[in-house]
C-alpha cells in the first residue's frame, strides 16, 4: 500500500510539473538572433556563433569638462540591462531602443532606470553595466555584471570586463547618438565579446566652460554578448 501511494504521489507531481508553464528565464532562444550591422565598415564584425544574451541597456553616459580642451570627456556609464531576446522576432524589436529612450526620457529625475523594463515589454532584468578600475592598471573599463539579478544571480563569475577593439560612429544622428562598439573580454566568464549597437542619445554638448559640473546624458542601446 505504501508503495502504491508513493507512486501515485509521484505521478501526480509529474503531471503538475509538466502542466506548469516554463520559467520566464527559459523562454528566450537566442540561437537565431543576429545583429544588423552596417555593411560599409570593418570595425564591427559579427561572430559566427549565436549570442548568449541580447539586451537593451537603459542608463546614462557620464562626462566631465576638460579644462584644457573645454570639451566633455567620458567618465564611464551606468545602465540597467533588460532581456529582449523574447521579442527578437516581433516588430517591436527593431525600434525597442527608441521606445525605451522615449520612456526613459519621460521619467522625472531620480527615478531609476530599473523601472523601464516593465514599460517596454521587457521586464526581465539581466544585470547592470558600469565602469570599474581597469584590470590593466590604467584608467577605467566597462563591466557587464549579472551576478546579482536574473537567472545568474549568485554566480560570482557572471560578469565580463571589456576592452574596446572596434568603434564606428552611429550610422544615424551621430551628433546625438553615441558610437557603436565592439569589445573583447579582459576579465570574467560571462562572455568573450560584447557589442553595443542601435544607440539612441548619450552624446554630450559639443563644448563646456571651465569649471562646469559633471553631467549625465541619458541613452539606450542594444547589447549583444557572445
Amino acid at each position: 500500500m505504501f508503495s502504491f501511494q508513493l507512486l501515485s504521489a509521484l505521478a501526480s507531481a509529474a503531471l503538475l510539473v509538466s502542466a506548469a508553464p516554463a520559467p520566464k528565464d527559459n523562454c528566450c532562444d537566442t540561437s537565431a538572433a543576429k545583429m544588423d550591422l552596417p555593411g560599409n565598415q570593418t570595425q564591427l564584425v559579427a561572430p559566427t556563433t549565436a549570442p548568449l544574451f541580447v539586451a537593451i541597456g537603459v542608463g546614462v553616459q557620464n562626462y566631465t569638462c576638460s579644462a584644457s580642451t573645454l570639451k566633455y570627456t567620458s567618465t564611464g556609464a551606468v545602465a540597467s540591462l533588460f532581456d529582449i531576446s523574447c521579442i527578437d522576432k516581433t516588430p517591436a524589436f527593431a525600434t525597442i531602443q527608441t521606445t525605451a529612450f522615449k520612456a526613459w526620457s519621460a521619467l522625472s529625475a531620480g527615478i531609476s532606470a530599473t523601472t523601464i523594463g516593465s514599460k517596454i515589454g521587457a521586464p526581465g532584468l539581466l544585470g547592470y553595466h558600469y565602469f570599474v578600475p581597469s584590470p590593466t592598471g590604467a584608467g577605467i573599463s566597462p563591466k557587464w555584471d549579472f551576478t546579482s539579478t536574473g537567472k545568474l544571480a549568485g554566480n560570482s563569475t557572471a560578469f565580463v570586463i571589456g576592452s574596446k577593439v572596434g568603434d564606428i560612429t552611429a550610422p544615424t544622428n551621430s551628433a546625438t547618438n553615441v558610437d557603436w562598439l565592439a569589445l573583447n573580454n579582459l576579465q570574467g566568464s560571462l562572455a568573450s565579446k560584447i557589442f553595443r549597437i542601435d544607440t539612441v542619445g548619450g552624446q554630450p554638448p559639443t563644448s563646456c566652460v571651465a569649471g562646469s559640473a559633471d553631467i549625465s546624458v541619458k541613452y539606450t542601446a542594444k547589447y549583444y554578448l557572445y
